[in-house]
């Protein structure tokens, strides 16, 4: 082989050696840096799959039902407007007097077809209100024309409960299947049969003060 092609291919080798040699030092180099973004876009994947995954947490607004643009919930004073927008009895029938707190407070149903309220004079010492000042203290839905804010009604599933609320509080009583939520000293249940939606209602947790 003469002399001159011998020291050109030999270049040719010197170079591409050191060429192998500096893209290698040049991946080690960043290697760390590029780790280093993976695990973040990793995390911030997680957390942001994570977040989809957890519903958000109860809010006053849950412990309400909405049929059509009504909304009704517990706590709100009970009146003769709402009595009407529901189209239940403003009177009510009364039901006896229940001890919250070592205190009997009176009770009263307004009752229509898939809908049963019971309005009361719950914690009115302790609230500083009238005798006769009367609060939404339960709320029971029974018929697919009502719905919570998260829009879970009678009828809908398990699926779509736990996609809502999340797992809840599962309790199995005489039969009956109940997932409860608490906030505070409200209740938000839902009985279930069959995967589905049966009832629900919300409600004070008894041995609370308002």
């Amino acid at each position: 082989m003469p002399a001159r092609v011998f020291r050109c291919r030999f270049a040719v080798f010197v170079k591409s050696v050191i060429y192998i040699k500096l893209v290698t030092i040049n991946v080690k180099k960043h290697t760390p840096i590029f780790l280093c973004f993976s695990l973040m876009f990793s995390c911030l994947n997680s957390i942001v799959v994570l977040a989809e995954a957890m519903p958000p947490v109860l809010t006053k607004q849950d412990f309400s039902v909405k049929v059509k643009d009504q909304s009704i919930a517990l706590g709100d004073r009970w009146a003769s407007n709402i009595a009407l927008k529901f189209d239940v009895p403003v009177e009510g029938s009364f039901t006896g007097e229940v001890p919250f707190d070592g205190t009997n407070y009176k009770f009263f149903q307004h009752l229509r077809a898939g809908l049963e309220i019971f309005s009361s004079n719950l914690w009115w010492d302790k609230a500083e209100r009238s005798v006769d000042d009367y609060i939404v203290s339960q709320i029971t839905v029974t018929a697919e024309g009502f719905a919570t804010p998260r829009g879970i009604h009678v009828g809908s599933t398990r699926e779509e409960l736990n996609s809502a609320y999340g797992t809840g509080q599962v309790d199995n009583d005489s039969g009956e299947q109940w997932i409860t939520y608490e906030l505070g000293k409200k209740a938000l249940s839902f009985e279930m049969k069959d995967g589905n939606v049966l009832k629900i209602t919300m409600n004070y947790n008894n041995g609370s003060s308002e």
